[in-house]
């Protein structure tokens, strides 16, 4: 754990804190339900968003799973605020900690079907956010752009525009009248070196397709726009909040992890990944003898045995919280593309 110099900052494994928070946390509704859902999230101010350093088929694509843990954990503090105000101070430090530090970061319960694996934490029956162009058309990540209903092969650069940022912070080694007392943290605060890749999506409408519980996702989302939680980074400056959203229930629709690309350009019907998933399951799952598997399978690709068309394959997460580096692996990305086997 990193030191602090600040003799207010409370104990960094303060159990009792925890277990407050813990006991604050939102219960939800059944969420093993099959039902699929489309949420369709409306932004009243531009999105801020970045993607880990690597190669990603279309950068900026915000995650359900992700969004919902956030919201749910200051749903959790907020809870706690209000029932242990004696405790405001520890309850605070411990939110601040959570994101930076994995073993303080809780796994609040989500309102959203869970998908389990042997040995690890499970995965969320839910898709990124899919960009919505101006005629209400869901774009597709295929490859390395997005594309209308995985017919329409033109692609779309301009629902995503990424600008690189570069700082660098160097220690003033050449400069002879300039001595510094301890080495520049390059890790955090004003000197932080950055090497990122900044997207400010231009769509201001996101659909998300998942399984789970409506109305535990609805009072989340609810909660977020009364709190002015945006969507994002960098909404402290008032990028990402949410205007509105609406929540269907979509019976035409049969999968959660991956959208069909069928047309004559196609020929043989091909499924976008609309997921990050873990690199080794995603293998394991291609050929599946079990009955109850295919069905699963059924259920969040869209077809029972599958084999792989084009992969874009990177290390990152595949679950929240995101942006904890204890949370990278090898994995698929979305864009990848498989197809039914025959």
């Amino acid at each position: 754990m990193r030191s602090s110099h600040s003799a207010l900052q409370p104990d960094l494994f303060d159990l009792d804190t925890k277990a407050t928070l813990e006991a604050s946390q939102w219960i939800f509704g059944v969420t093993t339900g099959k039902d699929v859902y489309e949420l369709r999230l409306n932004l009243a101010t531009p999105a801020v968003v970045t993607a880990e350093k690597a190669t990603a088929p279309v950068i900026g694509l915000p995650t359900l799973d992700g969004f919902l843990s956030y919201v749910a954990f200051r749903a959790a503090l907020g809870t706690a605020f209000k029932t242990n105000p004696e405790v405001a101070s520890q309850l605070m430090w411990q939110w601040n900690l959570a994101l930076r530090h994995a073993d303080m970061w809780i796994d609040f319960q989500l309102p959203l079907r869970a998908i389990p694996l042997t040995g690890e934490k499970p995965l969320f029956d839910c898709s990124v956010g899919l960009p919505v162009n101006r005629e209400s058309d869901v774009l597709i990540p295929y490859g390395s752009g997005l594309f209308t209903n995985g017919r329409d092969l033109t692609s779309y650069p301009e629902v995503v525009d990424t600008i690189p940022l570069r700082k660098r912070m160097n220690d003033p080694l050449t400069h002879p009248t300039v001595r510094l007392k301890g080495k520049l943290d390059r890790g955090s605060g004003a000197t932080k070196a950055l090497d990122n890749l900044i997207s400010f999506p231009l769509t201001r409408t996101y659909a998300f397709f998942f399984r789970g519980d409506k109305a535990g996702v609805e009072r989340l989302l609810q909660f977020a726009i009364d709190e002015r939680i945006g969507l994002g980074k960098k909404t402290t400056l008032g990028y990402g909040q949410i205007a509105d959203f609406t929540v269907t229930s979509r019976t035409d629709v049969t999968a959660t992890w991956a959208k069909p690309l069928a047309g004559p350009v196609f020929g043989t019907e091909r499924f976008a990944l609309t997921k990050n998933l873990p690199y080794a399951r995603m293998f394991a799952r291609r050929k599946m003898a079990d009955v109850r598997n295919q069905e699963q399978n059924q259920e969040l690709f869209g077809c029972g045995e599958f084999r792989f068309v084009a992969i874009n394959e990177s290390f990152g997460a595949y679950r929240p919280p995101y942006w904890l580096r204890e949370q990278r692996t090898q994995i698929v990305r979305y864009g990848s593309i498989i197809i039914q086997a025959q």
